[in-house]
């Protein structure tokens, strides 16, 4: 796929975890008051194991709520715990399960991985899958069509996940299990996520692209998981070596991986930051998304599961902080200027870092662009 950019560029244990503050007061304080001026409602800061702030403002208490699209990181996780088993490979064809595509010239070449970071090419799906239809929405994925090469765009949509969970769901009949239930065995119940309720379709299928119901506290435990490279609890949930592969953007857009937006790119030569909710609602939606970042201003690896209404999680593993971020319909905030504001001053506080004897997680993290 030309070349993919490697962003995690975290998780240091050769790094000692400082016994300070990272983030300032004041920057954290203004940060919440930029969110409850644009359209915000509620704001959690969790830094190195210790909640520093909690705040629910403009009518909301911390009840669940709808996370929209931060709904798909779970899937970009799952994908690789089920290469991990041996289930799928992530460079392998989608028509090697879906084998109605294996005649198509632009099909029969998309592979997981594509569907995974949005560039397979197929059509976005938005209509067919959203739409008021009692078609199983899963399967009917799998009849979108190719509108470009492989490679060549970024396109937004559902289209994409429902596909990979109809391969999902093929490849774990033979088990005797749904692909919803494999989420809950391999993440769900391990974090010991409660998921107030899902959005599904009229077969009861849950919607991956933009289905889950929950609480901030709850969504932290799933940033708690990434942060510390796969574990929860002391136990592995997944190998930190596949997790990295999550946070690996693309060149058409460096600021996608598999189903996390990103932030390598913010200290590159021509980075430029997007605004994505705004972006996503351009129409015609913009394809071509290079030299993209969220915010020049925030650390590289920062990470995001980003969902509609300004739900955020936002995720730091360098400095394992764990910001969420909760709104209201709108078109007010903005992740540059309220991570602008967040990131202001956040060294101040912290200690001198000295080298330790322990392997890094990531090893070979700055080695930029690689090859497919």
């Amino acid at each position: 796929m030309g070349f993919r950019i490697s962003f995690l560029l975290a998780l240091f244990l050769s790094l000692p975890i400082v016994s300070r503050a990272q983030l300032s007061p004041a920057s954290i304080a203004a940060a919440q008051k930029y969110s409850a001026t644009h359209n915000g409602i509620g704001l959690i800061v969790k830094e190195q194991g210790r909640v520093r702030f909690e705040k629910y403002y403009n009518g909301y208490s911390g009840a669940p709520l709808h996370i929209y699209s931060g709904t798909k990181s779970f899937f970009g996780v799952l994908a690789v715990i089920a290469q991990e088993e041996g289930l799928l490979k992530l460079d392998e064809p989608a028509s090697k399960t879906l084998i109605e595509w294996k005649d198509d010239p632009r099909r029969g070449r998309i592979t997981i991985r594509d569907l995974l970071n949005f560039t397979s090419g197929l059509e976005t799906g938005f209509e067919e899958i959203y739409g008021r239809s009692s078609e199983d929405k899963i399967a009917l994925a799998a009849s979108l069509e190719a509108t470009r090469d492989r490679g060549q765009s970024f396109i937004y949509g559902p289209g994409h996940l429902n596909a990979f969970c109809e391969i999902l769901r093929r490849k774990l009949k033979r088990k005797g299990i749904s692909y919803d239930d494999y989420l809950k065995r391999k993440l769900i119940q391990p974090l010991g996520i409660q998921i107030s309720r899902w959005r599904e379709d009229a077969h009861a299928n849950p919607v991956p692209s933009a289905g889950m119901y929950m609480t901030g506290k709850t969504w932290i435990k799933f940033g708690e998981l990434i942060n510390a490279g796969g574990v929860w609890n002391g136990r592995r949930l997944v190998k930190t070596e596949s997790l990295a592969q999550c946070f690996s953007g693309t060149t058409i857009n460096p600021a996608f991986g598999l189903c996390f937006w990103l932030n390598g790119y913010a200290k590159s030569e021509g980075a430029r930051e997007v605004d994505v909710e705004e972006d996503l609602e351009l129409d015609p939606m913009p394809e071509d998304w290079r030299g993209a970042c969220l915010s020049t201003n925030a650390p590289v690896d920062l990470v995001c599961s980003l969902g509609s209404t300004f739900q955020r999680l936002y995720l730091v593993p360098s400095m394992d902080l764990i910001v969420v971020h909760h709104g209201k319909p709108g078109h007010e905030f903005r992740d540059y200027e309220f991570l602008k504001i967040l990131f202001e001053n956040a060294e101040s506080e912290a200690t001198t870092p000295q080298p330790r004897k322990t392997k890094p997680l990531f090893p070979n993290l700055f080695k930029g662009l690689k090859k497919d």
